[in-house]
């Protein structure tokens, strides 16, 4: 015990002795297309696991998660700072919760993503400290279609908003105080997937709101956008008459759809407030996440968060906020990520399934495995981050695609934004014979890809039905290529030219480099024509499978 405290009060005088004119905050910079986070004046790229919610509640067991998430190869912690723990009493701060985290995640090399779980959380507001939670009159609560006040802070409560903000303030400046100088803490995610489990609010405050004019600002953005708002914003702006102006009801329609546009900007509105107020005094990234929408009507899923179709009224509304991020625990992948990766918001995933956790079929149980590289590769993601990362094992799918993923990072981020670096993802269903047997492969399972002059044709070969191929291509030099991943057959061709393979080379991860390891003929590049990922199950001492990395260098002639 004694040993115990010595250790903390040497990491205290180390987290208070940064001098935050020595390092440059973590920032966003652009690289071609791509937008980057950049930490300690290089870019990162965050293979994170977000912890789950009661983690960072106990220094022990805090210390034990993050310990598991880096021989998880996780590179960064996402773990939340509770308003109720900071500020216990009002106006009385206290940051022993916030300093171990930071001290944790420097004991064992990695970065953390501060979560600020204030005002809300999934829609309620249950980590709000005791004392706002007992005081309904500072602090009301909105009102459902019948008028009862439900559990969750109303948006029109600006009390509860100046609340927040200060005690956001003030974990923002204690947070430059003790990490300006190591960047340990690299993002705050601010509130937790918002919104009201109610089409709108309805205390009376609220109702006087939606008689109210649109804003001039959303209009003079809708104006501005026309043609080129998400689907939804912009059908049901076109359905009542592409108005000017007018109420929320007249520019959006009086129905739930047009409940959530209001419910978005006033949540945004609010948010805003507070994130605009903690960048003042500590200026890094900051970022809100969004429970998916999918198939449901507003208050069915938390209506007024930054779900893609009200991602324009955040833009507009919450200027200090950097990224709307998707939560993705629904199936169609491709469909939310490719949703919102847009130019003016950067793919950020901060929460996926992790696999096992949330279903329990073969399939399912890979899909985090398969997923980071589609996200990295096809899309420049910033982050991919698994929820409840502590639950995966060490050896298990998450941990061979995350220890791949981290080896290639230097590469995947030197490519990022460049056109030369695709993303490979099989989603349909593998076919099924006349006898009701799954096969391997199935109707469309191939893809085509340019990169360098030449057209890759991917076919997937996973070795079982329950599998599903993945993985990602890097045109890293003239006629050369890196393709990594699993269940991969590929070959490549040229316009009016044949091609040819000279090399195929499996790589071999050593002291911190790719370096060639057996060349690859015969049986594993099916007689010269076609890289091949799995070959070595086939003929490898290597029992455990997962995604490897071949170098092909192609030649075209005439």
């Amino acid at each position: 015990m004694y040993r115990y405290l010595i250790d903390m009060l040497v990491a205290g005088a180390v987290l208070l002795a940064a001098n935050p004119a020595d390092a440059k905050p973590p920032h966003f910079a652009t690289q071609g297309t791509a937008t980057q986070l950049v930490v300690n004046d290089k870019p990162y790229l965050i293979v994170g696991g977000q912890v789950h919610n009661s983690s960072s509640g106990s220094p022990e067991y805090f210390d034990r998660t993050v310990s598991k998430l880096a021989r998880l190869h996780a590179n960064t912690v996402f773990a939340p700072v509770t308003w109720e723990l900071l500020e216990p009493v009002e106006g009385s701060y206290d940051f022993g919760q916030l300093e171990h985290m930071v001290r944790t995640a420097r004991k064992h090399r990695v970065k953390l993503v501060v979560l600020w779980f204030g005002s809300w959380k999934n829609g309620v507001s249950q980590y709000a400290p005791a004392w706002v939670r007992r005081d309904t009159v500072r602090f009301p609560r909105a009102h459902n279609a019948e008028g009862r006040p439900m559990s969750a802070l109303s948006t029109f409560g600006p009390q509860s908003r100046d609340a927040d903000k200060a005690a956001f303030t003030a974990m923002m400046k204690h947070l430059r105080k003790i990490d300006a100088q190591d960047n340990t803490v690299i993002l705050v995610q601010v509130e937790n997937e918002v919104g009201l489990f109610e089409s709108r609010d309805h205390r009376p405050e609220a109702k006087a709101a939606f008689a109210e004019q649109v804003p001039q600002p959303l209009m003079d953005y809708l104006i501005g956008h026309k043609g080129r708002l998400a689907p939804h914003l912009e059908e049901l702006w076109q359905r009542n008459g592409r108005k000017e102006r007018g109420s929320w009801a007249e520019v959006f329609g009086a129905t739930k759809d047009g409940d959530e546009i209001f419910m978005a900007w006033h949540y945004a509105s609010y948010i805003n407030g507070i994130a605009a107020a903690g960048k003042a005094v500590y200026d890094i990234p900051l970022y809100v996440n969004a429970w998916l929408a999918g198939n449901d009507q507003p208050g069915q899923f938390p209506s007024g968060g930054p779900v893609h179709r009200v991602i324009d009224v955040w833009k507009v509304a919450a200027p200090a906020i950097s990224i709307c991020a998707p939560d993705i625990y629904a199936n169609n992948f491709k469909d939310v990520t490719a949703a919102y990766h847009r130019a003016d918001n950067p793919l950020f995933i901060p929460e996926t399934h992790a696999d096992v956790w949330f279903k329990p079929s073969a399939v399912d149980q890979h899909q985090a495995a398969r997923n980071i590289f589609w996200a990295f590769a096809h899309h420049d993601a910033i982050s991919f981050a698994p929820f409840g990362l502590e639950g995966q094992a060490v050896d298990g799918p998450i941990a061979k695609s995350f220890k791949l993923v981290s080896q290639l990072r230097p590469l995947i981020l030197q490519f990022q934004g460049t056109g030369r670096m695709a993303g490979i993802l099989q989603t349909e269903e593998p076919k099924t014979t006349q006898e009701g047997v799954k096969e391997a492969t199935g109707a469309q399972s191939s893809r085509e890809i340019a990169l360098g002059g030449y057209t890759a044709h991917v076919s997937y070969s996973p070795v079982s039905a329950d599998e599903r191929a993945y993985g990602l291509i890097i045109n890293t030099a003239p006629d050369e290529f890196l393709i990594a991943g699993d269940g991969l057959v590929v070959g490549f061709s040229a316009k009016q030219r044949e091609v040819g393979l000279a090399e195929i080379w499996e790589q071999v991860f050593v002291n911190g480099r790719w370096v060639n390891g057996r060349r690859l003929n015969g049986d594993q590049t099916n007689q010269g024509s076609t890289a091949q990922i799995p070959f070595w199950r086939w003929d490898s001492f290597d029992a455990a499978p997962g995604p490897r990395v071949v170098k092909v260098k192609v030649f075209s002639y005439d």
